[in-house]
Formats: structure tokens, C-alpha cells, sequence
């Protein structure tokens, strides 16, 4: 798997007014922000609903983490109601991982995915998740027929390395992408 991962500082005037941030959200094909800002006395204040509650069906040892991640997607109230959603169901919970380096005793590793798993089930998570992003991994395997997965959700994409199982990915960024993946994460849930 290839992953780039870019880094910028700078102030939100800045970046906004930045040739180079313009050309690098361009190639990501990322839309900015509007650079139009409401004056500091004019902003209201913003209800983030999901920023005072806990994370749905998370341990409180990674409250803090996945919050922190959770504050760098766009479409993270969607990402919530997904995660309320799926640890709804019977047997569901969100956990952190577990790392090849990981000791007996140290605490799961909430500072990249999270594991949506059915308990019972042999066949571990149903799905992998990532607050950042809104990256839905599930397990379905779709790589044969890509035409019945856009049937089925025209946003998902088959993810053509990693493990076999897991081959399908949808990314949470409006509600339509949310029924969507929800839709698959019912589908991967019942087949766990």
C-alpha cells in the first residue's frame, strides 16, 4: 500500500492565500475552504455536537485520540452517526488495534484505524475505520464484479492491495456517502 502523507503550517490566511497550498489542494483534488471569513465579533458559535460527546461504542482510552482526528474531517458529524449507527447493532463494538510491536498490558492503538468488530465472530472486524479521513474498510469482496458494488453504492472503490478480504472502501463525506456505507456496513456485519 502507497500513502502520502503531506504536513503544512501555516495560519488559515495564509494557507488560504498560498500559490503552492492552491496547486497541492488542486492536484488532490480537495476543494479549499472559502477564503471568505466572517470577522472574529461575527462568528457564531458552531454546533459540533459530536466535539461534547463521546465517541460512539469507543473505550475511554481513546477518547482523546480519535477526538483529535475526528477535528481534521469535514464530514465528521457523518463519521459519528455512521459509528452511532454500527456499534448499535447487536454484538458491535469499535475498538482500537493491536500493533505487531504490542506488549501485554499496553493499551490499543487509536492514533491511525479503528476495528469494527461483531463479538463472537471468528472472522474479527467487519470493518476498518478512520476518523481522519471517513475511510470505511470493509470486509466485502467485490473485485470480481465492480459493476454490482456501484449498483449497490456508486461511491465505493475496490481496493486493488491488502488483504483479500477486505476490498471494498467508501469515504464518508456528506450524507449520501453515509447511507452508502452504511448499507455496506450491514452487509459485511451480517456476513461476520
Amino acid at each position: 500500500m502507497k500513502v502520502t502523507f503531506i504536513q503544512v503550517e501555516g495560519t488559515a490566511d495564509e494557507l488560504d492565500t498560498s500559490e503552492v497550498g492552491r496547486q497541492l489542494i488542486a492536484a488532490m483534488r480537495v476543494n479549499p475552504a472559502p477564503t471568505s471569513r466572517l470577522a472574529v465579533e461575527e462568528d457564531a458559535p458552531v454546533n459540533n455536537s459530536w466535539q461534547s460527546l463521546p465517541v460512539p461504542g469507543l473505550a475511554a482510552e481513546g477518547q482523546a485520540e480519535v477526538k483529535k482526528l475526528l477535528s481534521r474531517n469535514p464530514a465528521a458529524e457523518q463519521f459519528v452517526s455512521f459509528l452511532r449507527k454500527t456499534t448499535s447493532w447487536p454484538n458491535a463494538a469499535l475498538h482500537g488495534v493491536k500493533r505487531k510491536t504490542h506488549q501485554e498490558g499496553e493499551p490499543l492503538d487509536y492514533s491511525d484505524y479503528l476495528r469494527l468488530r461483531r463479538q463472537g465472530s471468528q472472522l474479527g472486524g467487519f470493518a476498518y475505520v478512520y476518523a481522519d479521513t471517513g475511510v470505511v474498510n470493509l470486509r466485502l469482496n467485490y473485485d470480481s464484479d465492480a459493476a454490482i458494488l456501484h449498483s449497490i453504492a456508486p461511491d465505493a472503490y475496490i481496493v486493488p492491495k491488502g488483504h483479500r478480504a477486505y476490498r471494498v472502501s467508501v469515504q464518508i463525506t456528506d450524507e449520501n456517502t453515509l447511507r452508502q456505507a452504511l448499507k455496506l456496513a450491514e452487509m459485511a456485519y451480517k456476513l461476520t
